[in-house]
């Protein structure tokens, strides 16, 4: 099996953006395009908040750990239409993305500037005191909701609320309705509800577990969300507590003791939170165990609720270890066409074709990954006997060649063929930001239904199908009913410049792939394309400026290091 601060950096986010970072200006048209979108598809009016953690002012440390509770609550009690919520985990790669750390002081510009790192429009702050002695404490919190765009605090006002340190939920579920209401004055629930929602944990176990997910000490970790669990069960009398559950079981994965975290992950149902990402894990325990049946059942079924990448690779594996290749082979394919450049993918999908006796369409995956790594022992393997099955002997012979340079087992697989260990590829974890992107659609278009999303996903792999067979005009078509569903979607856009490109049509191109990087910034490809054009038309300083945020986002490109080596020798 092979699966795949500094106080320099924290200071960086007060500082004002740098001229790279903001070098690519969106054409007026292209503006105006954007904002009759937005007009036509009231969804994306949806605000996105982001809750930092609240600042404790009482000098007492054993409470510090009341400041993360307010983001910890608020990710399901403010969840409501028309509002995003940012969770932890997804806050936590904005710190990571500046450097810093969740107990750093931050001034409001840096706020403001952390929340436009996590897209979210709007900021919740606040401070708490504790007073009181051990035996009677009370807590004064002091709230502000910032909104980013304009830098001011919504409604013009501060939320004050104070209490027993008994009643934090209360206070909680208190605060998260005062929220919901200046954001919303025609909420169709009451306070009553958003209360008994934040006070649904008993008081000892919501602390256990609060403590437990923010310390790094893995058997400290272990001991609080164990606590957080039997106090749930002593105290709420019925369920269970389900993201006590699945942080636990991750733990137990992450410190390899698989068994464990399988019997936690399948405690987890359909309707808890993290449910779906307990069954990415449980599918990589179950398959470090050996059990190959239930690893792929878990696997597939994140197929159709969260067809990323990562997850088609790792189900399509899976599958095809089980013997079913053939079925495994469309599964695969999807996961390339989203992410061709990924060696693991074309890797499992040349196997699975291999192992379905489909040489010749084999050999073109096989050869993309032994061209990045000539190493690659099984690779060269697989690609020796299927260049050898279409009877392309001379490229055979060298692809054996370099097997047994590379390939320790080589000789043990070429005695006793039926030996050979499965070869399948999985993935540790999905790429986080494309899971929140994902779930980001889903919370902030409710009219969007599941089967749309894959309606959308499947017409995007037409699109790509109907251009791989060169016939444009029915791509552009299919392609046309995708932005008419989603303008948003940042591929559709991608695809619609490579045909133009093909065409000739630079002018279109152009905006086919500013709308692509309009919408996700971080797409390589669009850049590349950006940059190739303008380079063709002598603007190397555009060209520049893309190719250098191409290679920010991914390094390792080869298109986009192709891209700055063209520009550097001037052609």
């Amino acid at each position: 099996m092979r699966l795949s601060g500094d106080e320099q950096k924290r200071a960086s986010i007060l500082r004002p953006p740098s001229s790279l970072a903001y070098c690519f200006k969106v054409p007026l048209c292209l503006l105006v395009w954007g904002l009759m979108i937005l007009t036509a598809v009231p969804v994306r009016g949806a605000d996105v908040l982001l809750t930092l953690p609240f600042e404790n002012q009482s000098g007492r440390p054993e409470y510090h750990w009341i400041g993360e509770s307010f983001g910890i609550l608020f990710s399901d009690l403010l969840d409501s239409p028309g509002l995003v919520v940012i969770s932890l985990e997804e806050r936590n790669l904005a710190y990571e993305r500046f450097g810093i750390r969740a107990t750093d002081l931050l001034t409001r510009a840096a706020v403001i500037r952390l929340a436009e790192a996590a897209q979210a429009n709007l900021a919740l702050i606040g401070t708490y005191d504790i007073g009181g002695d051990h035996k009677s404490e009370t807590i004064a919190i002091t709230a502000r909701l910032i909104e980013t765009r304009k830098g001011r605090l919504v409604g013009n006002k501060v939320f004050n609320l104070s209490g027993s340190l008994s009643e934090l939920q209360t206070l909680q579920g208190q605060l998260a309705w005062d929220v919901l209401v200046e954001l919303n004055p025609t909420l169709p629930y009451a306070r009553h509800q958003i209360v008994r929602r934040a006070t649904s944990i008993p008081a000892r176990a919501y602390e256990s577990f609060v403590k437990g997910i923010q310390t790094s000490d893995p058997e400290l970790r272990r001991n609080f969300l164990l606590r957080s669990l039997l106090e749930y069960e002593r105290d709420a009398g019925a369920g269970h507590y389900a993201p006590a559950i699945y942080h636990l079981g991750l733990l137990h994965y992450r410190q390899q003791d698989y068994a464990e975290a399988v019997k936690r992950f399948k405690e987890l149902t359909k309707d808890d939170p993290h449910y779906l990402e307990s069954l990415f894990y449980l599918g990589l325990a179950s398959y470090s165990l050996g059990d190959v049946k239930q690893s792929a059942e878990a696997f597939e079924k994140l197929i159709e609720p969260l067809p990323l990448p990562a997850v088609l690779n790792n189900a399509g594996a899976m599958i095809a270890a089980k013997g079913e290749s053939a079925r495994a082979i469309p599964i695969l394919q999807r996961a390339v066409a989203a992410s061709p450049n990924d060696l693991t993918f074309r890797f499992n999908l040349g196997y699975a074709l291999w192992l379905s006796q489909r040489f010749a369409e084999a050999v073109p995956q096989l050869q993309k990954v032994v061209t990045i790594n000539q190493r690659d022992g099984e690779a060269q393997y697989l690609l020796a006997k299927c260049l050898a099955g279409v009877g392309r002997n001379a490229e055979a012979a060298q692809a054996n060649e370099a097997a047994k340079r590379y390939l320790g087992n080589y000789a043990q697989w070429e005695v006793t063929p039926a030996k050979m260990p499965l070869l399948i590829r999985l993935k540790l974890d999905f790429n986080r930001a494309e899971l929140f992107q994902l779930e980001r659609q889903h919370q902030s278009a409710p009219g969007v239904s599941s089967k749309q999303t894959i309606s959308i996903q499947q017409g995007l792999e037409r699109a790509q199908q109907l251009i791989e067979a060169k016939r444009e005009a029915e791509a552009l078509a299919e392609l046309q009913r995708v932005l008419s569903a989603e303008p948003t979607q940042a591929e559709a856009h991608l695809l619609r410049g490579k045909i133009y490109q093909r065409r000739g049509e630079i002018e279109s191109a152009i905006s086919a792939f500013t709308a692509a990087v309009y919408w996700n910034p971080r797409l390589v490809a669009a850049h590349v394309a950006l940059g190739q054009l303008y380079l063709g038309r002598g603007d190397r300083a555009r060209a520049l400026a893309h190719s250098r945020q191409a290679l920010e986002i991914d390094p390792q490109d080869r298109d986009a290091i192709a891209l700055k080596r063209q520009i550097e020798i001037g052609r």
